[in-house]
């Protein structure tokens, strides 16, 4: 076990791949032109990564190009991930990055304007103020920075759950197992006109995405520790974080933990709307009021809170 504090914070902390790396010497403060951002949502807060109390990570996607401010850019994805140190379980909540919720400060809008906004400090805020949750952790990928790691690690193995085909990302996909290079992993991320429900269905592709990533770094893991390596390389020298080292290391090794049975992929339930001349995303507030109040306390939604699938009747 004493390797796995010496291992990666896998996709799950970033929107569907963005991959922290611990390493034997140092994390960089500050990589060049980084695919990667980490940072601690609150600076004079560390949360305990040993207790029973749920640690919160916002994944943020990115939708800077190179050049651009990562920082401040519409977000193109978004997950919370609540992870259960304790029992091992963890759940990933996707939200709609259309959904239109108050801007602390800045009126109504789109919730992915928030990082543009105000970076990532607003973007928790909104989160925070929005759902009543308590975030510790935030991750921003970039479009580069993901393809850049699948391609390191020699492709992601994925169950393609129905044909993908849309112009748009440029995704080409047939339904069912296949590995996948960075460049076809993130279309299949950013696919929502293909799907039936649009932006829904994308944030749970995301999360697919992201149980795809454990599932093959345990796998490999598993079968030879060396494997850990290719890993590490795959996001060190794509990253960029104010973490201290430890944190970093406890982090990683509490994600890294987590089985893939026992991590739930929802995405918060909503309609598509027109407010204000733009097309966005109306939450259904009772569903993800209930959610939250039940993932808080111990990171688990209970079945009868679980909303259900919404690509269940995505033909295949």
């Amino acid at each position: 076990m004493t390797r796995r504090f010496v291992a990666i914070v896998l996709v799950l902390a970033a929107w569907i791949g963005g991959t922290v790396a611990g390493s034997l010497g140092q994390v960089p403060a500050a990589a060049s032109n980084p695919g990667i951002l980490i940072g601690k949502a609150h600076a004079d807060y560390t949360p305990s990564l040993t207790g029973s109390k749920p640690i919160v990570i916002l994944a943020v996607g990115s939708g800077a190009r190179p050049g651009e401010d990562l920082l401040h850019s519409l977000s193109d994805s978004l997950h919370l991930i609540f992870l259960n140190p304790d029992q091992h379980h963890a759940t990933m909540v996707g939200i709609p990055r259309d959904s239109w919720v108050d801007i602390p400060g800045h009126g109504s809008n789109k919730i992915n304007s928030a990082l543009a906004t105000g970076g990532p400090d607003l973007m928790v805020q909104t989160i925070e103020s929005r759902f009543g949750v308590h975030i510790d952790y935030w991750a921003i990928t970039t479009f580069w920075g993901f393809k850049a790691m699948i391609d390191k690690i020699g492709g992601l193995a994925v169950n393609v759950p129905f044909r993908m085909l849309d112009t748009y990302s440029g995704v080409d996909l047939q339904a069912g197992a296949q590995r996948l290079n960075g460049e076809q992993a993130l279309a299949m991320a950013r696919d929502r006109h293909s799907l039936l429900a649009g932006d829904f269905g994308r944030q749970e592709d995301g999360g697919r995405l992201i149980l795809a990533a454990l599932a093959q770094f345990q796998k490999e893991y598993d079968k030879d520790p060396s494997a850990l390596l290719t890993w590490i390389g795959a996001g060190l020298s794509n990253m960029s974080t104010t973490l201290t080292v430890d944190q970093v290391l406890q982090l990683a090794y509490t994600v890294t933990a987590q089985p893939v049975k026992n991590v739930q992929n929802i995405v918060l339930p909503g309609s598509s709307a027109s407010i204000g001349g733009l097309s966005a995303v109306a939450l259904n507030t009772a569903a993800a009021s209930a959610i939250f109040r039940d993932v808080t306390p111990d990171g688990i939604v209970s079945k009868k809170n679980a909303p259900p699938s919404p690509t269940a009747n995505q033909p295949r």
